[in-house]
């Protein structure tokens, strides 16, 4: 999960980065960043969004691996770490191929499994976009447009969590959450928090 240095310093009003500025050949570089829910009065407030499974979750644990049989060899990063750039997403990771995020046809993000490009068809890899925080204090936000998306909602899987991370899509039912409640996911805003740190290998 992201430490409590990185969350609290992410948090700081006067530590916050600009977005990067693209270069004259229209190429955006991708910006770089841990999500942290924001939902006052609730469970998940100010809780980090972790990949686990292949799915996103907030009250789970970063889940990684690393191949290399010499562990010390390694990449020395254990946070979750989001890529967006060119309407796309991605996690920040070493592994050949790289993973990339998407929003499944029943609007739960996910990535994909290292080494492989599968997922569902009719899901959406676009409509993506990321901004960091401004100088003035102001917080940065994650945000997915496609599918009748009109945020995010984090769906608890039993009555104390773990809460899976879904876009709210039309459509989005008691059928497509974990739980099997739709009425008790909760709508967050997804904050940016600057990462400049370590990657790693591969999430799992």
């Amino acid at each position: 999960m992201l430490t409590s240095t990185f969350l609290l310093s992410s948090l700081l009003p006067l530590v916050l980065s600009s977005p990067i500025s693209p270069r004259q050949d229209d190429y955006t570089p991708p910006v770089y960043f841990g999500v942290i829910a924001a939902r006052s009065a609730s469970p998940i407030h100010l809780q980090a969004v972790n990949a686990s499974g292949q799915a996103f979750w907030i009250g789970k644990d970063t889940a990684t691996y690393c191949p290399l049989t010499n562990h010390a060899n390694c990449p020395r990063g254990t946070d979750t770490v989001f890529a967006v750039g060119g309407g796309g997403a991605s996690l920040q990771t070493v592994v050949p191929g790289g993973q990339q995020i998407y929003v499944a046809p029943n609007g739960a993000l996910k990535y994909t499994i290292a080494h492989s490009s599968s997922y569902p068809p009719g899901s959406a890899l676009m409509t993506f976009n990321a901004t960091l925080g401004g100088s003035d204090g102001s917080l940065g936000h994650f945000t997915f447009e496609g599918l009748g998306a009109t945020g995010f909602v984090a769906c608890p899987a039993t009555a104390d969590g773990p809460y899976q991370v879904f876009a709210d899509v039309e459509g989005l039912s008691d059928k497509d959450v974990p739980g099997g409640r739709k009425d008790e996911c909760l709508g967050f805003s997804a904050l940016t928090a600057p990462y400049s740190g370590d990657p790693v290998w591969q999430y799992s």
